[in-house]
């Protein structure tokens, strides 16, 4: 009795330590997903992929701008490169914009996992958004993804592509992904494991059994191209459904980001978001029409 007396004892202590750790934000936790309650109609559409292909080489990186609404809130938009050097100076230019602005909100790319800061750098596990994130949790500011949730997105695109097509999207956007960093050494596997991974959602859940499924809905659009070995030095997919899929995808996004920002500044909050550097175009003469 005393033995399991002590295990109990020594549970609860470390449970104490780690809830601690938490509360002083000495470890984090992914940041949440923010649900839009009231969307707003969006004058200026969004720049699709196939627009900012061409300004894509010409326009600034860093890609910053602040724009200040009738009521005196403020949006800082920071485009930069998806690095996790600290040393290079778009980490700069996130310090200097947060501080200017001093905002009540944080929006950042992609869902920042598990961290403690004893151990790790931020920037160097995350990147900008890990800059951001410790900059949010250091003043106790509003911290948010601002993606939209999976299953939100699928239900989205599913009203205009079948399940079997955004799997594709979904698999191979990693896949090819990691294939720009070399060569994968067995890819039957790996897409069984990104299968097995990236589909458990409604509407997607059990479309595929194996990469053969894959295999077979590839080729009605690319019979003589292999997915095992495609890559494309801009990053992009290849030109018909897998480019259209991965343009509605990061259209999706990006609505999804220009949203949370306008009901946060109807709000009367200021906001700061971090994004990777091709979306800060894209989203600036919307966020422009619907502020000024």
């Amino acid at each position: 009795m005393k033995i399991i007396k002590k295990i109990l004892m020594i549970i609860a202590g470390f449970l104490l330590i780690v809830l601690t750790l938490f509360y002083f934000d000495v470890m984090w936790k992914s940041p949440s997903f923010y649900k839009v309650k009231q969307l707003s109609q969006l004058e200026t559409p969004i720049m699709n992929m196939k627009e900012y292909e061409n300004i894509i080489s010409t326009h600034r990186r860093p890609y910053i701008y602040s724009i200040t609404s009738k009521n005196g809130a403020t949006v800082s938009i920071v485009g930069v490169n998806h690095k996790s050097n600290p040393a290079l100076p778009q980490f700069d230019s996130i310090r200097t914009q947060w501080k200017k602005l001093n905002p009540d909100i944080a929006l950042v790319e992609g869902r920042v996992g598990f961290f403690f800061s004893w151990f790790q750098d931020p920037i160097e596990e995350y990147g900008e958004s890990g800059l951001t994130s410790y900059l949010a949790k250091k003043e106790k500011k509003e911290l948010y993804t601002w993606e939209p949730s999976r299953q939100d997105e699928i239900n989205l695109l599913v009203q205009k592509y079948t399940p079997e097509q955004l799997i594709m999207l979904y698999c191979l956007r990693p896949y090819f992904s990691m294939l720009r960093g070399g060569e994968i050494s067995n890819p039957e596997e790996k897409m069984n494991e990104l299968i097995k991974e990236r589909t458990d959602y409604e509407h997607l859940k059990n479309v595929f059994s194996s990469y053969e499924d894959l295999d077979s809905e590839w080729k009605k659009y690319y019979p003589t191209m292999d997915w095992r070995n495609y890559k494309n030095k801009s990053g992009y997919m290849p030109e018909g459904i897998m480019y259209e899929l991965w343009n509605s995808s990061n259209m999706a996004r990006d609505e999804h980001l220009v949203q949370i920002i306008l009901e946060s500044i109807q709000n009367n909050k200021n906001v700061f978001a971090t994004v990777g550097v091709s979306h800060a175009p894209r989203i600036e003469k919307t966020l422009r029409t619907a502020l000024q």
